[in-house]
């Protein structure tokens, strides 16, 4: 393919190593970057191209489009090659971003572009994430999962800022354009470091699950779009919709027992740590999303904040997770053990939202910084700390798969969020919406917190959880 190269992962050295992840990371971030950006900006896009109906429809095509391919780009690393699919995947982000601000004229074009974003973004991160299991030992992985947990929280640090200042004192097409050179930075340093990673000999590509798989996605987009806003949640439409999710659902399950190469392979459920994870993850992103898109709206529409104020506190936040993120790293790799960092982070979450629910109506602006500091505390551990968990406690031969079902989850965690939660703040007053959205959370984390509790309680997972891969997955490889 023409992105091969003939070198390999034992010709680099550490330096080289950590010089790759470095610009992998700066990769894996672009989407982050002008989501961030875009969150502040969206208010004044919409002004500019109308639209106001469709603020949530906005972040839940991103979303959506990038949970379709998630769960492809595991498999299609294995297939193909890791350096060949990342790279493609950054191209996809660059050359959307560029466009975007030229080529969109409405709403609906906006939103073609975010799906296309998608696709990219997801692609670049999971391949990332499966690239730290190739390049790094157990002991490391957890290190360098915190270290990206910090370039997440410096891009929430410096991203809404800087969206916030070109709204308010140049143009929102900038920033769209603000992560290309980013974007190309990191490319240099991959094209230059990156290896081939051995591939998979002979795999197949399970048509049939993805398109099972795609179809249950967007009908779970079709029921959070329209329930109990467009349509009756009692109404025949929508009992026909759950109808059809759970049919597709139970045929998807059907198809990847027979699949001799399934997309999402049964046996990783197996691992109990795995199960607990995705759910987490699940969890905590459909709570995080909510907040991080909405807390925008909430200080400029409610409290008469500036883009630039919001983006400010935003930064506060940003602080506080990017030290936050690299100790709990840190943290984990010496106690090699994820569970008591995860637990803690999940408390120090809740206890944001909680907080943040006696300030709905009214607040200072010190009383939003605290809350700004809380929440940061936990944002960055939260940010990797399930994929650290299955990437120490799962072998090294299920992980690249593991590592796109848990972004899947990821992904339609955040697409709920934006869909379910932007109910709260259609139907009802912005205050009181956002008020029942707080709670909604808050109980999601709670009772997150408590089912993680009582599921890890023993130790040794990655001892007592030893399960056999099908033959199938023992397969030889080659070099691409």
């Amino acid at each position: 393919m023409i992105f091969k190269t003939s070198r390999t992962v034992e010709a680099l050295t550490y330096k080289q190593k950590v010089l790759l992840m470095i610009g992998i990371f700066l990769c894996m971030e672009l989407g982050m970057m002008v989501s961030s950006e875009f969150s502040v900006a969206l208010p004044k896009i919409i002004g500019d191209i109308g639209g106001a109906e469709f603020y949530a429809l906005v972040f839940t095509v991103n979303i959506a489009a990038s949970a379709i391919v998630t769960p492809i780009v595991g498999k299609l690393s294995d297939m193909y090659g890791r350096r060949q699919l990342l790279i493609i995947g950054i191209l996809i982000i660059l050359i959307s971003e560029v466009l975007t601000p030229l080529l969109v004229s409405n709403i609906y074009h906006l939103m073609i572009f975010r799906a296309i974003q998608g696709i990219g973004g997801a692609t670049t991160i999971v391949v990332g994430l499966i690239i730290i299991s190739d390049i790094f030992d157990i002991e490391n992985r957890a290190k360098f999962l915190g270290f990206y947990g910090s370039l997440n929280a410096l891009t929430a640090i410096i991203a809404p800022t800087v969206g916030g200042l070109f709204v308010q004192y140049m143009s929102w097409h900038w920033v769209f354009y603000s992560i290309v050179p980013v974007g190309l930075i990191g490319l240099f340093v991959i094209f230059k470091y990156m290896p081939e990673i051995p591939r998979t000999k002979n795999s197949k590509f399970d048509y049939m699950g993805v398109s099972i798989l795609s179809i249950a996605i967007l009908i779970i987009v079709g029921i959070t779009t329209v329930g109990g806003s467009l349509v009756p949640w009692t109404s025949g439409t929508m009992l026909a919709l759950f109808a059809a999710l759970i049919a597709i659902v139970t045929f998807f399950i059907f198809s990847q027992k027979k699949s001799d190469n399934p997309i999402v392979p049964l046996h990783l459920f197996k691992y109990r740590v795995f199960i607990i994870c995705l759910f987490a993850s699940f969890a905590c992103m459909f709570a995080a999303t909510g907040l991080i898109y909405f807390m925008p709206l909430f200080m400029q529409n409610i409290h008469g904040f500036t883009p630039t104020e919001t983006g400010l506190f935003m930064t506060v936040r940003g602080v506080t997770s990017f030290i936050f993120a690299a100790a709990g790293g840190i943290i984990v790799a010496k106690l090699k053990d994820f569970r008591l960092v995860a637990i803690a982070a999940m408390v120090i979450f809740g206890s944001m939202i909680f907080a943040l629910t006696f300030f709905t109506t009214s607040a200072t602006s010190l009383a939003i910084t605290v809350i700004c500091l809380i929440w940061g505390t936990s944002s960055g551990v939260l940010i990797s700390i399930f994929h650290t968990g299955i990437q120490m406690n799962l072998p090294n031969r299920d992980i690249s798969v593991a590592m796109s079902v848990m972004q899947l989850f990821v992904s339609i965690g955040a697409l709920l969020a934006t869909s379910v939660l932007g109910l709260f703040l259609r139907n009802t007053n912005l205050s009181l919406g956002f008020a029942s959205l707080l709670f909604t959370c808050l109980g999601v984390v709670v009772l997150t917190l408590l089912i993680f509790v009582v599921v890890l309680q023993r130790r040794n997972l990655r001892q007592e959880e030893q399960v056999p891969a099908p033959q199938n997955l023992n397969k030889e490889v080659s070099i691409n």
